[in-house]
């Protein structure tokens, strides 16, 4: 669950096989902006997140749809760990800060081998609509 960064701590926007994707929540729908993704395996995906919302929300990237639901149950008891269950921590691939009202985080990460992997918002069972996939290409 790691969150990879420069060493000079921003984005690792020096590397030329780098995605970002910008995507952001409004008012009090439960829903991304961008629903979708699609970035290749091994290449780098920063996804900066700005909450627009009257809620707290992150993104939690999953390894697959059936880990959706134990992820998202198991965060009901996580609020000390910005609600990601340390207790499934293996059915997570990556996650954001949890983004106030307000805020913007960024996550970037490793895009993992070929596949299509969920991504939620385990505050508070918002998992339940607010969902995505990163779809990842050869």
């Amino acid at each position: 669950m790691a969150n990879l960064s420069s060493k000079e701590g921003s984005p690792l926007t020096e590397y030329a096989d780098t995605t970002v994707v910008e995507m952001k929540s409004e008012g009090i729908e439960l829903s991304y902006s961008v629903t979708e993704i699609r970035a290749k395996a091994g290449d780098i995906l920063l996804i900066r997140y700005k909450n627009e919302s009257d809620m707290n929300h992150n993104i939690v990237l999953v390894r697959e749809e059936a880990d959706i639901r134990p992820v998202g149950i198991a965060a009901l008891q996580a609020m000390g760990s910005d609600w990601v269950p340390e207790k499934e921590k293996e059915r997570i691939i990556a996650h954001s800060a949890l983004a106030y009202p307000g805020e913007t985080v960024e996550l970037t990460l490793e895009v993992p081998p070929p596949g299509t992997y969920p991504y939620i918002c385990t505050y508070s069972a918002h998992w339940t609509q607010m969902q995505g996939r990163l779809i990842s290409t050869e």
